[in-house]
């Protein structure tokens, strides 16, 4: 691709339903799973959790959706 050659934005929409498609299944199996492996202290599981499922969101799952 020409570096010249302008780009457009991704639709807003596509990339949120994209986005809560795939937090849906994160945030449905990561927490207990992390309760069963980790810890049950809600707050631990918590953070823990979100210390997995942010950077699948924002270095693996939108890269790739977004990869033109």
């Amino acid at each position: 691709m020409n570096s010249n050659t302008p780009t457009l934005p991704p639709n807003q929409h596509l990339v949120a339903t994209f986005t809560f498609a795939v937090l849906l299944p994160l945030v449905y199996y990561i927490p207990p799973l992390v309760v069963s492996k980790v810890t049950d202290n809600h707050f631990m599981v918590t953070v823990l959790s979100l210390g997995i499922i942010v950077p699948v969101i924002s270095y693996v799952a939108l890269p790739l959706f977004l990869r033109h």
